[in-house]
């Protein structure tokens, strides 16, 4: 399954991705389409945590502060949940392949994007992200890109 990173993503980061539903006794791992719901799950250390949203952000523009997450859904409903959904167009049902971009759309509440928002002040980072209510605030602030497949 293709990782799926910003534009611009960090060194040394990637996700794993798992699917919260596998249908019994299949030896086939499920491929990534458009509309899959996910749990991706960090690697740093072997495990980073699970892409969470936090609460309501206090950042301009965005909905919900993002970090990662021990436990799944352990915050609210969902919250670790992200649907998958093209960019481009492509309909729900068709294969996500490498290179493809994406919004990534947390299933807490309304839904709302994955999203950079602003220059981060942490050493080493270069933007802040959270959630937004819109797919691009920006060009391409919402928009993710799977770099390469693991």
């Amino acid at each position: 399954m293709p990782a799926l990173a910003a534009a611009a993503a960090p060194t040394g980061t990637a996700f794993t991705f798992t699917a919260p539903t596998e249908a019994a006794g299949s030896t086939v791992p499920r491929e990534l389409t458009y509309g899959s719901k996910i749990l991706p799950l960090n690697q740093y250390l072997g495990d980073g945590g699970y892409l969470d949203t936090t609460g309501l952000s206090g950042q301009r523009g965005a909905a919900y502060d993002v970090s990662t997450n021990e436990t799944p859904d352990s915050r609210g409903p969902k919250t670790s949940v992200w649907k998958v959904v093209s960019a481009t167009g492509q309909a729900d049902g068709s294969r996500v392949t490498s290179g493809d971009v994406v919004y990534l759309v947390n299933q807490y509440s309304s839904g709302t994007y994955l999203d950079t928002n602003g220059h981060s002040a942490r050493s080493g980072a270069k933007y802040d992200v959270s959630t937004s209510h819109y797919s691009d605030r920006g060009p391409g602030n919402g928009s993710w890109k799977g770099l390469q497949a693991f």
